[in-house]
This record gives C-alpha cells, sequence and structure tokens, in this order.
C-alpha cells in the first residue's frame, strides 16, 4: 500500500468498517497467513500488509488529530494499541471480513501462527478477536 488514502477510514480516523485489523510480532506469520488467504480466494487488495513504521505513522496521526468524538469512543483506545504493537515492531494485515462467517473463516487462518491482538470493526463496534 502506497499511502494513507487508501486505508479504511471513517470520519477521517483509522475505522476500518467490515475489516479485522491483526498485529503479528513476527513478520513471517503474517506474511504466511497472507499467502493462505490468497491462496484461498482472497485477493491482495483484500488482506493487505502493513510495516510497522507505516500503522505507527498513520495511528500516531489519527490520534494526534482525533476530534471529540472518536476520543468518546473505543477507537482511539484501539489506535494506542495499534500504535504500540507497531513501536513493538509488529506487521499488520488488514483483512476484509464483512460478515460473521468471513470473519470466522479469517480467523482460523489467523489462528495458526502466533498473533498479538484481531481486532474485528463493525458498525458502530469494535471486537477483540481470539
Amino acid at each position: 500500500m502506497s499511502n494513507e488514502e487508501n486505508v479504511p477510514t471513517q470520519f477521517g480516523i483509522f475505522y476500518p468498517t467490515g475489516y479485522i485489523v491483526v498485529a503479528f510480532p513476527e513478520k513471517d506469520d503474517a506474511c504466511k497467513v497472507q499467502e493462505d488467504l490468497m491462496t484461498g480466494g482472497y485477493e491482495e487488495s483484500e488482506c493487505k500488509l502493513y510495516e510497522a513504521d507505516k500503522i505507527a505513522s498513520i495511528a500516531k496521526s489519527h490520534l494526534d488529530d482525533a476530534g471529540p468524538l472518536a476520543k468518546l469512543g473505543a477507537s482511539d483506545q484501539y489506535e494506542k494499541k495499534h500504535l504500540e504493537a507497531a513501536k513493538d515492531g509488529c506487521t499488520f494485515l488488514v483483512i476484509h471480513a464483512p460478515n460473521k462467517d468471513d470473519a470466522e473463516r479469517v480467523m482460523r487462518v489467523v489462528r495458526r501462527v502466533s498473533f498479538e491482538f484481531a481486532h474485528r470493526y463493525q458498525h458502530l463496534a469494535i471486537r477483540d478477536l481470539k
């Protein structure tokens, strides 16, 4: 991904509704999950890999620019988790999973490797997945 405009947002903040954001301590694990998802039919545009520095930059920018609405909701707290994981060197996948069945299929692949967290962004809700 070459620029921030391609990162899913809502109201100017990082809120990828219909996506799962997964942080992986090891880049190889993120690459393996991306490869497995693509083998299973995903397109690269549906499961994008982001390096730690890119997510750190996006999260920091969004936290710095967040308005009062973002600070009241959970998205600000999740942005902070993303920033901390990025500072720790995690690699991220942002995976399109618009419904519960897709999310369950994605997580079956993600759980094959070690991951820091998985956050499912739904309309007006963010869920931690295990």
